[in-house]
């Protein structure tokens, strides 16, 4: 085989406990999706691409050295989100110590948030994408097996004499329907090697998707640098995807991972009605903006088998959700959790704490809104001012910001608004879990909603070891 056309993609190799904290015991590794899109493209284009899912397979660094060694790609890549940057950092530390003739690229959000910092931090890094890669990074590889040095691609951040070039910003627009399914193929022990987490699938196995890009939403919090439009798959494609995952790997749930699956209403019920109409018996969950739902859209999701819709609410103080750019009331929030639950569609509340401007009043009130607006479950997490957002910029104007990428888990504080310290923080967001997760109805619908008596007890006692510690 051609050295030149083998391209080695790698989930750098982090653990749930970085992944989830105090929490690590509850959650769950998830596919590498973008990983998966750009191996079927590459697939596609005639390369042969191998996806390394580090943290899934339980890879250390010298095991990924073994595998490249054994397989000497001539390319390698690595995604990484800000959480994981330092990890993906170090993994190329290493590989470059030791095939100093391999070529290593990264991707994913981080790079794109902060294209220059990361290079400069990270010099075994040799090219950086920038944005979608969907066309960069095809368009890199073809140019680059012409022998010639790095080339000046669009999209893509390059080191060229001891300098780090910015190549240009692209403007495709791309047709997400003209993209190959993610090549599932290629992960191994999919799907049964990706049990999802505690409490989040009822149904097995369960298997996550993305159907479209971007979000209309201006929070402040939320980075969207590697999408520059918003767009879906069309509703036809998607349902074929549903029944290529049906037939080949016999899902019987998934979870869209979307940003807000709602945003596009006519494709929406477009699709809905081919997933009744063609007796799937498949259920789903899915993510939301409150004020993008209403009772006949509910009634539709609800027939086409979603049993389950998170909405992003973030805090119970109305000031705090002005400042943060949710433009939304908690009027809002409690109609469509009260319509979601109206047509039997569980409901879960994404909160943060330690907003711009929190205290420890308004983190009470975000407890008590919490536990009184009718929500199933509840998601915690630290306010993180994460590279890219508007809040990383404006963040030493509201207290103590720690600009240390290593931490920025969501699950360790690193901002603390002025007249709160960490201790407070931690201690806040444990008593705000307790509150909520204490009480007999919440714990009767886990054991209800999971349906295996020995998942719910095993969710229940890691649940419960975290809140007492």
């Amino acid at each position: 085989m051609n050295r030149e056309k083998k391209i080695f993609l790698f989930a750098p190799p982090v653990s749930l406990e970085k992944i989830y904290g105090g929490l690590a015991k509850t959650g769950a590794f998830s596919p590498p999706l973008n990983l998966l899109l750009l191996g079927g493209i590459l697939r596609n284009e005639g390369f042969v691409p191998t996806i390394i899912d580090s943290p899934s397979q339980g890879l250390t660094e010298e095991g990924i050295i073994k595998i490249i060694e054994n397989d000497s790609p001539h390319v390698v890549g690595i995604t990484a989100m800000t959480p994981h940057i330092i990890c993906a950092g170090n993994l190329a530390n290493r590989i470059k110590e030791r095939f100093s003739e391999i070529l290593i690229l990264l991707g994913g959000a981080h790079i794109s948030s902060e294209p220059m910092k990361t290079m400069e931090r990270f010099p075994s890094i040799d090219v950086g994408f920038v944005g979608e890669a969907d066309k960069s990074l095809v368009e890199f590889l073809s140019e680059l097996k012409k022998g010639q040095p790095l080339p000046k691609i669009k999209g893509t951040i390059i080191r060229e004499d001891k300098k780090v070039l910015f190549c240009g910003e692209r403007q495709d627009t791309i047709n997400l329907d003209s993209l190959p399914f993610p090549a599932w193929d290629l992960l191994k022990d999919f799907p049964q090697g990706y049990p999802p987490p505690l409490f989040s699938a009822q149904r097995f196995p369960s298997v996550p998707i993305i159907t479209s890009r971007g979000c209309p939403g201006k929070c402040i919090f939320c980075f969207s640098g590697c999408h520059k439009t918003i767009a879906t798959h069309s509703a036809e494609y998607i349902f074929e995807m549903l029944l290529d995952l049906r037939k080949k790997f016999k899902i019987r749930e998934f979870m869209v991972y979307d940003d807000n699956f709602v945003m596009f209403s006519s494709n929406l019920k477009r699709l809905l009605k081919k997933i009744i109409e063609g007796n799937m018996d498949l259920t789903w969950v899915c993510n939301a903006r409150v004020d993008m739902v209403n009772q006949e859209l509910l009634e539709l999701m609800a027939k086409s088998g979603c049993r389950q819709i998170s909405y992003g609410i973030e805090s119970g103080n109305q000031e705090i959700l002005n400042r943060i750019g949710k433009n939304v009331s908690k009027e809002k929030v409690r109609e469509a959790i009260w319509l979601t639950k109206k047509v039997g569609i569980r409901t879960v509340g994404y909160f943060m704490i330690g907003h711009f401007g929190e205290s420890k009043n308004t983190i009470m009130e975000t407890m008590e809104f919490a536990r009184s607006s009718g929500l199933d479950d509840f998601r915690l997490s630290y306010f993180t001012p994460m590279p890219g957002t508007k809040s990383y910029e404006i963040a030493q104007e509201f207290g103590r910001f720690e600009d240390d990428w290593n931490k920025m888990t969501l699950f360790s504080p690193v901002f603390f608004p002025k007249g709160l310290s960490e201790r407070d923080l931690r201690l806040k967001y444990k008593i705000a879990l307790r509150r909520f997760f204490f009480r007999p109805k919440i714990i009767l619908g886990y054991f209800r909603m999971v349906g295996s008596p020995v998942l719910a007890i095993k969710g229940a006692l890691a649940l419960g070891r975290y809140l007492i510690s």
